[in-house]
């Protein structure tokens, strides 16, 4: 009952926008057993926007292939169907923002260093795909995306109130709107059928322990996230945290030394690539 209550108050309040149309025929096909390829470049191709950033992030230094790809059989052949589906959703997250002034600037500056370091975290622990980490480290806070879209005004007064007052952003978005970025992910989710472990992540990137309730299956990328999330906040990536967040590194069994290494190396990595995944 309390979840259809704050269903309707989230509906009320903020436009749930749905998967764009190339995007909802690509994850549809990448996830139909007897599609072709052909038809998926004959789909991909129709749409020259998205058709451009597939064959840019083919050619991204992420992965560092040696020969350039100059088509889109060519990329699809490298980038393969389930990276594909990552592919899908960074290029549906980023046509999200309506208006991109410097806070949604930052949002996304956000959102890319949580993902290229829950990338690193994955292949420290061996507990993930790098892959996988990427993507969920994308699209985390979808839900904050979605509201600033809905209510711009009212999410920079929650933020300048996070700075002014050293609180959390769920505890203010709570308070002020009576919902946080979390329920909007998880709405999010569900409308676009993403796969599970996106969900789970989108709902639960703040939560440690992860719940008991829900599959544990799950555990290890949300934390990954939420790790890595914490980083990006204490280096001032996109987002910053008033008051220093511990970085919880002793959760993903990782010595501090471990740790030290892998900021440095996530500096240096984000660095290079921050104007190119920016752009």
């Amino acid at each position: 009952m309390q979840e259809e209550i704050i269903e309707k108050i989230v509906f009320k309040t903020v436009d749930i926008p749905s998967l764009p149309p190339i995007a909802m025929k690509v994850m549809n096909l990448i996830q139909d057993d007897y599609a072709s390829l052909k038809a998926l470049e004959e789909i991909i191709s129709r749409d020259q926007g998205f058709a451009t950033r597939l064959l840019r992030i083919a050619n991204s230094p992420y992965y560092g292939r040696d020969r350039k790809i100059e088509n889109i059989p060519q990329a699809l052949l490298l980038i393969g169907f389930e990276t594909l589906k990552s592919l899908v959703i960074a290029t549906s997250l980023r046509d999200l923002h309506r208006r991109f002034g410097i806070f949604e600037q930052r949002l996304w500056e956000h959102s890319l260093g949580v993902a290229l370091c829950s990338s690193l975290l994955a292949m420290v622990t061996h507990s993930e795909t790098s892959d996988d980490a990427l993507v969920c480290g994308l699209i985390h806070d979808v839900g904050k995306t979605v509201i600033n879209n809905s209510m711009p005004e009212v999410y920079n007064q929650i933020y300048e109130r996070v700075y002014k007052e050293g609180r959390s952003i769920i505890e203010i978005e709570e308070e002020k709107l009576g919902f946080n970025h979390t329920v909007i992910g998880s709405l999010i989710a569900k409308k676009w059928k993403l796969p599970e472990k996106l969900e789970m992540v989108i709902t639960y990137h703040h939560t440690y322990p992860y719940p008991q309730h829900e599959d544990q299956a799950f555990a290890d990328i949300c934390n990954i996230v939420r790790v890595a999330d914490q980083i990006c906040l204490n280096l001032g990536i996109g987002l910053k945290e008033p008051l220093a967040t511990k970085i919880d590194h002793e959760s993903l069994g990782i010595t501090e030394e471990t740790l030290n290494e892998l900021i440095g190396l996530f500096k240096t990595k984000f660095e290079k690539q921050k104007e190119f995944l920016l752009s």
